[in-house]
């Protein structure tokens, strides 16, 4: 059997990738011309290979063979009806990202501490809340790389994971949700690192990160309860005592989070979830975040401390990934 570009694109359409999101993993300067050579499918064979995460032997096969080099280790905390055949190309991207930015850094990792005591550290810097901006540059300086996942090529979505590739962790968001909401998904991925519920060579997939205590493993609720620390302190549970305008209730929220040192955003957050004034906070979240945008903030602070003199090609590959 003659092995083509058109069977290797066969092999990875089958596991929902099409042929445009594909060339989008490609070189620029790809012509499939030049797979008509055995030489040159090799080559767009190993480069999807590292792009895509995949097992290189089954990719080299005549016909290809498509499989996932997902963590040896992994735990999928899935809600409704998602499964993990839904989530594997999403965890296969994401380890693809975090390689590419820990083969790229050189800087030492250090395993958090408490929540109470990452909180009081980001306060102490001068700090006046737990907001993204601070605790994504608490994640760095730990040596822990924060990287959106935003490629259009996932069927599903997570709203993060906790991963670790040879004892080194990465957490990775991919939530579209709008500004605000990132803040507890970063948090409670730093929970399940700080509290050793992620193997060295491990994944915690949280498809979906909601208040449902019902329906979470002990694990879970460890995870949410040390973002609520680290983000509030003794305040872990907020409510609403009255409604007020949207304006009237962001400068409400502001002076309330700078008496007690919590992002407001995370404070009207606290009180949606916790049943009271749903729309309202949202509206008045809207307020908050002005132009924000968190997935530009993570993207911002990741490439900002990636080496300059990192390759080009990897670089390109982040900027594809991430979106």
């Amino acid at each position: 059997m003659t092995d083509t570009i058109q069977n290797l694109y066969s092999a990875l359409s089958a596991h929902g990738l099409q042929k445009k999101d594909i060339r989008a993993f490609l070189p620029s300067w790809w012509d499939d011309e030049i797979a008509t050579t055995p030489a040159g499918l090799q080559q767009a064979k190993l480069i999807l290979a590292k792009a895509l995460n995949l097992k290189v032997r089954p990719l080299v096969e005549v016909p290809p063979r498509v499989e996932f080099d997902l963590p040896a280790m992994r735990r999928f905390k899935l809600h409704g009806k998602t499964t993990e055949d839904d989530v594997e190309l999403a965890v296969s991207l994401a380890r693809s990202a975090s390689k590419l930015v820990l083969s790229a850094i050189d800087r030492p990792y250090t395993k958090p501490g408490t929540a109470a005591e990452v909180r009081e550290k980001i306060l102490g810097s001068g700090k006046q809340w737990v907001d993204l901006e601070s605790l994504i540059e608490y994640c760095w300086e730990a040596g822990i790389p924060v990287i959106h996942l935003a490629s259009t090529m996932m069927r599903r979505k997570m709203d993060g994971i906790a991963m670790a590739t040879k004892g080194r962790p990465t957490i990775v968001l991919s939530s579209q949700k709008p500004s605000g909401f990132l803040l507890f998904h970063l948090a409670h991925e730093l929970g399940h690192i700080a509290l050793g519920h992620l193997d060295p060579n491990g994944a915690i997939v949280d498809n979906e990160i909601k208040k449902d205590p019902e329906n979470k493993d002990a694990s879970e609720r460890d995870a949410d309860n040390y973002a609520l620390e680290l983000l509030a302190g003794n305040h872990r549970n907020l409510t609403l005592r009255r409604y007020e305008p949207p304006a009237q209730l962001a400068r409400t929220v502001i002076d309330f989070g700078r008496i007690n040192g919590i992002a407001p955003t995370h404070v009207l957050l606290n009180c949606a979830y916790n049943g009271n004034f749903w729309g309202l906070c949202v509206n008045t979240l809207k307020i908050l975040a002005g132009a924000g945008n968190d997935k530009e903030t993570i993207s911002s602070h990741m490439f900002a401390n990636i080496p300059e003199d990192t390759k080009e090609d990897s670089l390109a590959l982040l900027r594809t990934l991430v979106g």
